[in-house]
């Protein structure tokens, strides 16, 4: 198709049956209290960085770690064994000057992207567990521009969407020529004193896609709000907005607009999907209260990928992190300097 002729369809639709209640985002008629968790790897004799990000492929744990040696860990889930560390950082062969802010994992890669040098890389999980150094690993430069400065990407067939700071809209596209792709969307909620690309250096999100069902999911840090989006022929829908209490309460700091930690609740805070679950941590505690606990949370609350309330998990214990699959959600704990990963069956 002609890309201006497709650029002038593309456009997203607001779901105008998206009513706004009363209802607390955590008021779930099924709770589930979770009293039996699996251990399924301690880093005792590892000595592994904090985990900033967790996903599972084939079996595969993989971990992102901030303040190590390497970048990436892969822990066999059933023996509990590291099996390989990859990825250093640094600027000479084999070797990259940062690794994003989160990572993908689709088919059997392990994508990434290098913000410094504005790089996509695409790296074999295979290879990586037979050779931790010398990975082939494929690589596409993505634009980044004035007005188009993406920090978190995910990918919905050949299409690479992204949250960051945009001049226009919510959020940013690019085609399977990765060229900047231009429609019309919008914040969930009133902005008036914020404008143009300074919005998303305020109102920072996370982003996340299902394949199967061609959706996608973006929830806004320090608040109670998530999306959900279609993608269908040329048009994003905007399908479903959580019916939200507690948006990012903001304040003026040396001449400009930032969040306003103490007034704002931590909210929604790590994401993770399936083909049929959208899970996030949660934590009704103030941005600053819960960031004095490490952003740990005691609660897990799914929705489907309609926006409907599935469950509510109660642990024994806060967690840090999470990822989930079609049988078990993963877990991470930190208890006396070590890190611990559980999981549990949904």
């Amino acid at each position: 198709m002609n890309n201006k002729l497709f650029l002038m369809a593309l456009s997203v639709v607001f779901c105008i049956s998206c009513k706004q209640t009363n209802v607390n985002i955590d008021a779930f008629n099924q709770v589930i209290e979770v009293s039996t968790l699996d251990s399924i790897y301690s880093d005792e004799e590892d000595e592994l960085g904090v985990i900033t990000d967790i996903g599972i492929y084939d079996g595969i744990l993989i971990t992102k770690h901030m303040h190590d040696e390497y970048n990436f860990s892969l822990i066999d889930l059933a023996s509990g064994k590291l099996l390989q560390r990859w990825g250093r950082k640094g600027n000479g062969p084999d070797e990259y000057l940062d690794f994003g802010s989160n990572f993908v994992i689709q088919d059997s890669l392990l994508i990434f992207s290098e913000r410094m040098k504005k790089k996509i890389h695409y790296v074999s999980i295979p290879n990586v567990l037979k050779n931790s150094d010398s990975v082939d690993v494929a690589q596409a430069f993505y634009p980044y521009t004035v007005d188009f400065r993406p920090t978190r990407f995910c990918f919905l067939d050949t299409y690479k969407l992204a949250v960051g700071s945009f001049k226009e809209g919510r959020f940013g596209v690019l085609d399977s020529n990765d060229s900047i792709m231009d429609f019309a969307s919008s914040y969930p909620f009133g902005y008036e004193e914020i404008e143009g690309i300074y919005r998303g250096n305020v109102f920072q999100s996370d982003i996340k896609s299902n394949n199967r069902q061609r959706k996608f999911v973006i929830s806004t840090f320090a608040s109670d709000i998530f999306e959900i989006y279609q993608l269908s022929d040329n048009c994003v829908h905007r399908t479903f907005v959580s019916p939200y209490a507690n948006i990012p309460q903001i304040k003026q700091k040396g001449g400009r607009f930032t969040v306003d930690y103490d007034k704002s609740i931590a909210g929604l805070m790590k994401m993770a999907v399936s083909d049929d679950l959208i899970c996030f941590t949660y934590s009704s505690l103030s941005y600053t209260e819960a960031a004095a606990m490490d952003m740990a949370s005691r609660e897990i609350l799914c929705f489907n990928w309609k926006g409907e309330k599935v469950k509510k998990y109660i642990l024994p214990f806060p967690i840090s992190n999470l990822s989930i699959d079609e049988h078990y959600i993963y877990v991470v704990r930190y208890q006396n300097d070590r890190t611990i990963v559980y999981r549990f069956s949904l």
